[in-house]
């Protein structure tokens, strides 16, 4: 019968070495978080003309406003679970989205460019288990299909559109809050440019000022430059 021998101490250590790479690869995989995808490069679309081909026009509290010339296009993918991440509502929705807009940009009398106004559409990203689909310029040009849209909400940061603009005072006012009742409509869609594609539509929605205080951006029409 032959005797079991005792494993060789070099063995057992080696063993023991290759159990514990393998546990902590695990541990790093199974608690790694996403990381936020980084905004593209803005593209910037101008024109000098009055009547400017990128523009958003409408009432604002009754008055008329209109936001036209310089825009720049952009897109992200925000994770607001992520340490990199941000412009979502954590309080409200942890969702990971897509984002796709157009910033009216005006210079400071410091000569520093700030934004003027701001229209861009999320949706949420389409995952597989954990991770989601890699952002590339389709998911964002199917994005901006014709159709209408609702206005994200306090409750659901991370889908529909999303307007900001700064007021004749400089106060900014935005649509996070409720949104009952406003939409956005894309009417038409231009040619996928890579980078960048031509929407046409109007808005409707509620803006608010941080402070309790509730204004509406009416009869809004826009065509802009929306990253991709």
């Amino acid at each position: 019968m032959n005797e079991l021998k005792p494993m060789k101490k070099a063995e057992t250590s080696k063993l023991f070495s290759v159990a514990s790479f393998i546990a902590v690869v695990f541990l790093i995989g199974g608690c790694k978080k996403e990381a936020a995808v980084k905004n593209i490069a803005p593209v910037t679309i101008s024109s000098e003309s009055v009547d400017s081909a990128n523009y958003l026009k409408g009432y604002f509290d009754g008055e008329p406003v209109s936001f036209e010339g310089n825009a720049s296009a952009y897109n992200a993918y925000v994770d607001p679970d992520s340490s990199q991440g941000g412009g979502g509502n954590q309080n409200h929705d942890n969702d990971a989205f897509y984002q796709s807009g157009s910033k009216w940009m005006k210079l400071t009398s410091a000569g520093v460019q700030s934004i003027n106004a701001s229209l861009e559409l999320r949706s949420l990203s389409v995952r597989v288990f954990v991770s989601p689909l890699a952002p590339v310029s389709t998911n964002y040009y199917n994005l901006l299909n014709p159709a209408t849209y609702p206005v994200s909400s306090d409750g659901n940061a991370s889908q529909g559109a999303y307007i900001t603009l700064h007021d004749k005072n400089g106060v900014l006012w935005t649509s996070h809050g409720d949104q009952d009742g406003s939409t956005m409509v894309i009417l038409t869609r231009g040619a996928n440019m890579n980078t960048y594609t031509v929407v046409s539509g109007t808005v409707s929605c509620k803006l608010y000022d941080g402070e309790g205080n509730m204004k509406k951006l009416t009869a809004a029409s826009f065509t802009a430059a929306l990253g991709i």
